[in-house]
């Protein structure tokens, strides 16, 4: 079965896995996709455009189109149209993807979906009315959060039947436990989007400074948010390189989230749990098919700065749970949210008689959702 993967205007494939060679970024392709191909699949990779003029147009045509890739959904056509199915990670590439499919010639299409689910997506009503239209018309849609699956069946008429759970994975070979001890009371946090609460964590740090004063903060992120002299620092940016180093140092990586349903924080704490560490992160829903309170982690309600700081304390406090909690973590992710197993998407992605309904569901903490399940 031929694979013509597509993936977002920001993401340069070639350049990916030329910087993997170099052992600066994880899996040799984005989200670890090139482990379909040790599962029987080919795979046909869309290139990344050269032209620095299409690239800037692209960008504009995206943000004018509601965050879609309209501008590349009809690149790379002869690969395209010799596969048998298009992957796309998520909607940014997928809707697209999904819209063209219904042409002559044009391949079906299966495709995650990410944010789209959320109330803050941004959409306007025609962006919004090309979304529905296309996801109804995708061969097998995914997503990372079990709380997603109702409202894309429900608001956006996603058949059942197509509809898919997912679990997310990370490269455990390239995130993984320094031998170092972890810095004292460091705590390291991070993410762009828009649903972390990174204020929440600077004010936890704050009040537990109070009766720590070894604890300090890291935050890695490009909000414009103030971590306070005394506290820590904050870094507008690091390198995959860079995060692992982090995670290496801190004793905790905490990550704070506003409600959401696609599990936002989820490549943040799954990362530090790769690498043993300690994680503290917000209850939103999903996070529990990845974190068992209190035996690989610790989860704490969304919003409660008292619980979060209480959180960070405890495991301040007692460095014995601390490095269990750590170890629990590894091998979790080891066990079940690596991307050396592809299995699970290969099993959404094979035609229906090759299928594992197991859908995709790793996770030994919540039972799979069944096929056209609510």
């Amino acid at each position: 079965m031929r694979l013509h993967v597509e993936y977002a205007h920001s993401l340069d494939p070639e350049d990916w896995s030329r910087r993997h060679g170099e052992g600066s970024v994880p899996d040799r392709l984005p989200y670890g996709l090139n482990g379909l191909a040790d599962l029987g699949f080919e795979l046909a990779v869309r290139p990344a455009p050269r032209s620095s003029l299409y690239r800037n147009v692209n960008r504009v045509a995206c943000k004018l189109g509601g965050g879609f890739d309209l501008g590349e959904a009809f690149g790379a056509r002869s690969a395209r149209r010799a596969s048998d199915l298009s992957v796309c990670w998520d909607e940014r590439t997928g809707v697209p993807a999904a819209l063209r499919s219904r042409l002559p010639g044009e391949p079906p299409v299966a495709t995650g979906a990410i944010w789209i689910t959320e109330e803050d997506a941004g959409l306007g009503a025609s962006s919004r009315a090309l979304a529905r239209s296309a996801l109804q018309r995708a061969e097998a849609v995914w997503t990372l959060g079990p709380a997603q699956l109702e409202p894309l069946a429900r608001d956006w008429g996603v058949p059942r039947e197509r509809l898919h759970l997912l679990d997310f994975a990370i490269d455990s070979d390239f995130w993984w436990p320094t031998e170092s001890s972890p810095v004292e009371g460091l705590v390291a946090g991070g993410g762009n989007d828009r649903h972390r609460d990174h204020p929440l964590l600077v004010e936890a740090m704050r009040r537990v400074k109070e009766r720590h004063p070894q604890a300090a903060l890291e935050l890695v992120t490009n909000h414009d948010i103030e971590v306070p002299a005394g506290l820590g620092r904050r870094h507008q940016y690091l390198s995959h390189v860079e995060m692992r180093e982090l995670y290496g140092r801190a004793a905790i990586v905490a990550v704070a989230l506003r409600p959401n349903l696609h599990i936002s924080g989820i490549s943040v704490f799954l990362e530090g749990m790769a690498c043993g560490r300690p994680v503290v992160v917000s209850a939103t829903p999903g996070v529990e098919r990845y974190i068992k309170h209190d035996e690989n982690g610790l989860l704490v309600p969304v919003g409660d700065v008292d619980a979060l700081a209480a959180a960070l304390e405890e495991l301040l406090a007692d460095h014995e749970k601390a490095e269990a909690l750590g170890r629990a973590a590894r091998e979790t992710v080891e066990k079940y949210f690596s991307t050396s197993d592809q299995r699970a998407l290969a099993s959404i992605l094979r035609p229906d008689g090759e299928r594992d309904y197991a859908r995709g569901a790793r996770s030994p903490y919540v039972a799979p959702v069944a096929p056209g399940a609510r």
